[in-house]
C-alpha cells in the first residue's frame, strides 16, 4: 500500500462509519452529507424557505423525543449537531455570517426541528403532539397579550386611534372592509 493511499483509505472509513452511525440511528440509508444538504435549505428566511420534507425524510431527520423541538434551544442545537456529525459540525459553520442565506447547515437544522415559532422564526416541521399542544399555549398566551395591549391603548395604534369600518368614507359607501360589495 502506497502511503497515499493510507490517508484516502482513512477517510473514506470515516466516512463510511459515519454514513453507518446515521443509518443505525435513524434506520436510513441517508448520508451525513445528504442530511446536511436538507438542512441548508431551511437556513433562509422563513418566506424564502421550502414545505417541510415528507414524512419518510422526517423519519430519519426529527427527533424521537416529542418534547425536544419545543423544549430549550441549546437541547435543539446539541440533537442538531449530533445529527450534523458531531461537534466539528459547530467549527465548519462558525464563520457563516447569518445573512449568508442557504450556508449552515446547522441553523437550517435548528429552524427545521424547532416550535420556536414567535420568537425564533423556526418552522415546526416534526410532528409532535406533545409541541403541538405546547405550541397551541403559545399561541393562546400571544392572542392574551394581544388583546389586554389593545385594552390598555384603547384602540390606539401607534398613539393614533383607528376606525377599521370605512364609514366615513364616501367614496365606497357601497363597499365593505375589504372592498367588496355590500349586499343590501
Amino acid at each position: 500500500m502506497s502511503l497515499r493511499s493510507a490517508p484516502l483509505k482513512a477517510l473514506l472509513t470515516l466516512v463510511g462509519l459515519l454514513s453507518s452511525r446515521v443509518a443505525s440511528e435513524s434506520g436510513s440509508a441517508l448520508s451525513v452529507s445528504e442530511i446536511e444538504d436538507i438542512f441548508y435549505l431551511y437556513d433562509v428566511p422563513e418566506n424564502d424557505a421550502p414545505d417541510c420534507q415528507p414524512q419518510s425524510v422526517d423519519n430519519i431527520i426529527c427527533p424521537k423525543d416529542e418534547q425536544l423541538p419545543c423544549g430549550p434551544i441549546e437541547n435543539i442545537v446539541e440533537y442538531c449537531e449530533n445529527i450534523l456529525g458531531g461537534a466539528d459540525i459547530v467549527k465548519k459553520f462558525e464563520d457563516v455570517k447569518e445573512i449568508e442565506a442557504g450556508k449552515n447547515a446547522l441553523a437550517g437544522c435548528v429552524k427545521y426541528i424547532g416550535y420556536h415559532v414567535f420568537d425564533l422564526d423556526h418552522m415546526a416541521c416534526c410532528e409532535s403532539d406533545f409541541c403541538e399542544d405546547w405550541i397551541g399555549e403559545q399561541f393562546e398566551k400571544f392572542a392574551m397579550s394581544e388583546e389586554a395591549e389593545n385594552a390598555q391603548t384603547g384602540g390606539q395604534e401607534d398613539g393614533m386611534f383607528y376606525d377599521d369600518d370605512d364609514d366615513d368614507d364616501d367614496m365606497d359607501d357601497d363597499m365593505d372592509d375589504d372592498g367588496f360589495e355590500q349586499e343590501f
